[in-house]
């Protein structure tokens, strides 16, 4: 399988009210992301800056994300990677 969109129940916290006295409580939403299953990420680090391709279902997709204070290139493998939006293919891989 390559990409599709999966529905996730996810958990946060907030304020919640009884009568005057607020206090921590857990929610949950329901979200959708756009999950792609990749055979391989290479991900080229630049101090704070990512830039990420990977190969799914013969399509390649790049974007770009945030890194730790770290240089240099490092491939993950089989990994399943959730976006808040669909990434476009930039041909095959």
């Amino acid at each position: 399988m390559s990409c599709e969109t999966r529905t996730f129940t996810q958990s946060y916290w907030t304020v919640c009210w009884k009568w005057i006295f607020p206090y921590p409580c857990k929610k949950y939403r329901t979200v959708t992301k756009w999950c792609c299953d990749f055979t391989w990420i290479k991900e080229s680090r630049w101090f704070f800056f990512c830039t990420l391709e990977g190969c799914a279902g013969g399509q390649l997709y790049k974007w770009t994300g945030f890194c730790f204070l770290l240089l240099g290139s490092v491939y993950f493998y089989n990994v399943t990677k959730c976006f808040d939006s669909p990434k476009t293919s930039q041909g095959k891989c």
